[in-house]
Formats: structure tokens, sequence, C-alpha cells
């Protein structure tokens, strides 16, 4: 499998979250399959550090991204502002491996992953987590597997965390907690991703760069669009 084709099925499963989450909210399958998305961002991401000649370069384009694609999250799932978009969290976790091979340090790694908390980014803390440990033991499926089912488990935690100071009616009881934060609870499903990153097989593919970085604001807008027309 190339890195291509790699992009190509993570867009696909992020496409079906997406539709699970805007459209048929009620609908566990499609929101249980999309938890295999983001770990396949976060390994390309890791993966594209190593191989990227300028790296503050390349860490300005996914920054550069999420701006860009701030509004169109906006409109696509109806978020206020401080509810950032997941390519904050890529670049978040870019910066830490970038700030870790500089300085040898874990601090940037955690604040890199702090900062995401304060404006509510996609996975948060520990998505940043995710892109860093995949980095770590790449090469190494046996304990990437553990790291992002780790990190995983950590997502369900701060999903439940945030309902806790988002939801009034939050009662910290299992009867409460599944259906009201059944997303979180499927997150630890992220580890399943690892096998099919394991089919990678270390080269590049079709070049579809302008495809890819297009392609998530695009999306967005098209799924804004559609949910903006059924609710006329």
């Amino acid at each position: 499998m190339t890195s291509a084709t790699l992009k190509l099925l993570a867009c696909a499963l992020m496409v079906v979250d997406h539709l699970g989450s805007i459209f048929f909210p009620h609908e566990p399958v499609m929101r249980a399959i999309g938890r295999l998305a983001y770990p396949m961002f976060a390994y390309l991401i890791a993966e594209g550090y190593s191989h990227s000649k300028d790296k503050t370069s390349y860490l300005g384009r996914l920054f550069l991204l999420s701006l860009v694609s701030q509004p169109f999250y906006m409109f696509a799932f109806r978020y206020p502002v401080v509810h950032f978009n997941v390519f904050f969290t890529l670049a978040a976790g870019l910066y830490a491996i970038y700030a870790y091979e500089k300085k040898k340090s874990f601090v940037p790694v955690l604040f890199a992953g702090i900062s995401l908390e304060f404006v509510k980014a996609s996975y948060g803390l520990p998505g940043a987590l995710m892109i860093f440990v995949m980095h770590c033991f790449m090469g190494d499926h046996r304990k990437m597997f553990l790291w992002v089912l780790i990190t995983a488990v950590l997502c369900t935690l701060r999903g439940i965390i945030w309902r806790y100071f988002d939801d009034p009616n939050f009662m910290p009881t299992l009867a409460w907690i599944l259906p009201h934060a059944r997303v979180s609870l499927m997150e630890p499903l992220a580890a399943l991703a690892v096998p099919i990153i394991a089919l990678y097989n270390g080269k590049l593919g079709p070049k579809m760069k302008v495809f890819f970085y297009a392609f998530y604001p695009g999306h967005l807008a098209i799924l804004g669009a559609i949910r903006w027309i059924l609710a006329k």
C-alpha cells in the first residue's frame, strides 16, 4: 500500500465518520468505522516528518490549512469558534515531534498537546500524543498498536471529561455515559488502524498533494452546503 492509497483510505473513512456525525448522529456503525481515520492521518504526519526536507515549511502548510479549514469546519458542524478542527491537532503533533528532536525534552510535546485543550481541538492532547508515539515507534507495529490504544483510551477519558464540563445534565453513571458519550467510548477502535498501516510499503504512489490539501476544506464545504439545503 502506497502513501497515496493510505491517504485516500483515510479520507474515505473520514467522510463516513462526518456523514454519520452530521446526517446520522444516532447511527453508531458509521462513527465506529470513522474511528480508524485519525490514526492513519496521525501516522502520515509522523511519516511525512521523516521524509520532509523542510520541516518548518511542512509545519507552516499544516497550520495554514487549519486556518483555511476552520470556517468550513464551523459551517459543516455548526460548532462555535472555540472548537478547532483536526488540522490544528495534526499541526500540534508535528510541532511536538519537531520540538522534541530539537530540544530532546518532553515539555514542548506536552505544551503542544495541552494548548489544544484551550481551543477544544479535535482529539486534543491525546491526538497530539498519538502522532508523537507513532513517530517514536515507526516500524515497530506491535508497540505502535499498544501506544495507539493507550492514546485512544485517553481520548475516551477526554471526551467524558469534556461532557462533564459541557453538559449540565451530566451524570457519572454508566447508564448516562453509554448513550451520551457513545463516540468517545468507541475511540479505542482506533488501534485497529495499525494493522492497515502495517501494509504501507514506504512508496509515495501517485502525486496528489494539491488534491489532499484541498480535500479537507472542500468536503466540509460540500457537507455544510447539503446540511444547509436540507434544513431549508
